[in-house]
């Protein structure tokens, strides 16, 4: 243990080493500059107690470069309060808590540097260095206690577990730093065997300790909350994949595909080879779209109205072209403005199609209305002229065989998505239409969809 005391400054200089060189690699690992600048500081606190230190290679280098150190033994000083200065706004996170304090620090920090430097360059020349340490007693360090003691108080309000280790080091640093100053001028109140230099190193043990446990809590934050992110990521890219492949999967659903390949070649078997020409173009240039579709997040409301009319077109193709489409655009709307998600609009009439005028024989009517619903909406409003909503269902209740459609909620997914970080949420209702004698005459459905 004896030796241990003995030997007490070559102990706490080799632990500083250590310090160094661990937060220094965190700070390579994380980019946290709060761990680079506490590197820093450390680094100078052990520069600092290199000739006040009693081991063989700090005497070597303190005799070597002792006019340095003598010249440099206050400024150094300063420049690590500053640093643990600078070190506190980062650890803490004081920009996001308190813009004041934060701005009074970062002035403190400014304005001692550039004074404190000028001043002891303008000493070391002209007045080989006598007065700076008169500076340092009587100007800086009362600033800077009084700036901790403001920095102490309002960081107390913050409910912080980083605040804890902060406190401690800080108490410990300042405490110590200051029984130190203050036993080198009076050293008769002091304890035999001890000088006033193990005073401040034991504070700085302490100091180090204490917020190298607190970076290190602060580095074991930030893999968590790395890990954290990296799993949100991972789960959103996935869930934004799984989206895109299901929304193409109900685009492109087998029997569309089929349907639309084998009508086109009955027209190649008939030798009708225009029709078979003009369908199989547009069907390139369907699959096209929505290939180029998946991997877009929105497109114009003109890019939408073409892809719908080639898919219409084609599967007008099985009801030998009696569908008969009518559009109608408000001419106050700019098409290529109007921004909405890729091929939203499908799912509806496709449901207008197979569930309502499927199975009706004739006279079928799709009717899509594009119009200002007010200054911050468009609404589309997609009206067929089918069996209606009642009918279709019971139909495809006894139906042997059902097919689970998923196109809608799909649907309704990705439009949540795209007015997530809109001002305004989107409108989707169905109505439905019915005759003079009360009898189903197909259906509505009203999409009113945000401008901004």
């Amino acid at each position: 243990m004896s030796t241990f005391f003995l030997n007490f400054n070559t102990w706490v200089q080799g632990v500083l080493f250590i310090l160094i060189v661990y937060h220094t690699s965190a700070f390579f690992i994380t980019k946290d500059k709060s761990l680079g600048v506490y590197a820093a500081y450390l680094f100078l606190v052990f520069l600092y107690l290199i000739p006040k230190t009693n081991n063989e290679s700090s005497m070597l280098l303190a005799n070597y470069y002792s006019s340095f150190f003598r010249r440099a033994n206050w400024i150094i000083q300063v420049y690590y309060w500053l640093l643990y200065a600078w070190f506190s706004l980062l650890f803490l996170s004081i920009s996001k808590k308190s813009k004041i304090l934060s701005s009074i620090i970062k002035w403190y920090i400014k304005s001692a540097f550039v004074i404190s430097t000028m001043i002891c360059v303008i000493d070391l020349f002209a007045f080989d260095n006598y007065y700076f340490v008169w500076y340092f007693i009587t100007v800086f360090m009362p600033v800077s206690l009084l700036i901790v003691f403001v920095f102490l108080k309002t960081i107390s309000k913050f409910k912080d577990v980083l605040n804890t280790y902060f406190v401690v080091g800080v108490v410990f640093f300042v405490g110590f730093s200051l029984l130190a100053i203050i036993f080198s001028y009076f050293p008769r109140f002091f304890f035999k065997g001890f000088s006033p230099i193990d005073v401040f190193i034991f504070g700085v043990l302490i100091e180090a300790i204490a917020l190298s446990v607190g970076l290190g809590y602060k580095f074991f934050l930030f893999r968590e909350e790395s890990f954290k992110l990296e799993q949100l990521k991972n789960a959103f890219e996935n869930e934004i994949n799984e989206l895109k492949l299901a929304s193409l999967h109900s685009q492109m659903n087998p029997h569309f595909i089929f349907n639309a390949l084998n009508s086109i070649k009955l027209y190649i078997i008939n030798n009708d080879r225009d029709r078979a020409a003009h369908y199989l173009t547009r069907f390139s240039k369907l699959i096209r779209k929505i290939l180029e579709a998946s991997n877009k997040n929105e497109v114009t409301l003109k890019e939408e109205l073409e892809t719908i009319d080639l898919y219409l077109n084609i599967e007008n193709i099985r009801f030998k072209n009696q569908i008969e489409v009518l559009v109608s655009v408000d001419n106050t709307i700019n098409l290529e403005q109007v921004k909405l998600p890729p091929l939203i609009l499908q799912p509806f009439l496709e449901n207008a199609i197979w569930h309502g005028l499927s199975s009706k024989k004739n006279d079928k009517k799709i009717t899509i209305d594009i119009s200002k619903y007010n200054t911050h909406f468009v609404s589309i409003k997609i009206e067929d002229n089918g069996i209606g909503r009642k009918a279709s269902a019971k139909i495809k209740a006894e139906k042997s065989i059902k097919r689970k459609s998923v196109g809608i909620q799909l649907t309704k997914e990705r439009l949540d998505r795209f007015v997530k970080y809109k001002k305004h949420n989107y409108t989707l209702s169905y109505r439905d239409v019915v005759s003079v004698n009360n009898e189903a005459a197909g259906t509505v459905v009203f999409l009113a969809l945000p401008l901004v």
